[in-house]
């Protein structure tokens, strides 16, 4: 005697098995997306404020380089530009801190186009630019502020604010 349901139930039972298990996949993805969370990067890489992340692009990250190319500093200030904003000596001469304060005059002034290629990776504006002070981190001469401000939030934006 032949089945009313057939082949046809088991297939369809095993096609909703496999847009359930595509919905829970992909709501899994989802969720690590807005934790911060995704394969290959560990979660305190998403802590990293944007000044930091214009500085890996400038110079590696590493405030306080001199390579002799007439740009100093994490963020590659030239000496007229770090002078003229307020700054003495050059910039890899100082903080982290200093450079960021520099940088948010500098910002404030000329926009993210001071950087032009390293602003569009980093994804600085004006306005997270402003809120972030650099504080609260290792590499910036040995001064530490315990401030959260410029940590990145949800989708990759930086927070603005606290």
């Amino acid at each position: 005697m032949q089945s009313y349901f057939g082949e046809d139930t088991v297939n369809l039972y095993s096609t909703s098995l496999r847009k359930v298990a595509l919905l829970v996949g992909a709501g899994a993805v989802a969720a690590a997306g807005l934790t911060g969370m995704s394969a290959g990067q560990p979660a305190q890489a998403s802590e990293k404020g944007v000044w930091d992340k214009v500085a890996e692009c400038e110079s590696g990250g590493d405030w306080q380089i001199n390579t002799g190319n007439g740009y100093y500093g994490g963020l590659q200030f030239s000496k007229q530009t770090w002078n003229g904003f307020g700054g003495s000596g050059t910039a890899d001469q100082h903080s982290k801190q200093e450079q960021i304060r520099i940088a948010q005059k500098v910002l404030k002034e000329q926009g993210p186009g001071a950087w032009p290629v390293c602003s569009e990776k980093a994804g600085l504006t004006k306005s997270n630019g402003a809120a972030d002070d650099g504080g609260g981190k290792k590499d910036d001469g040995g001064k530490k502020d315990d401030g959260d401000s410029g940590k990145v939030g949800l989708g990759g934006n930086v927070t603005v604010g606290g």
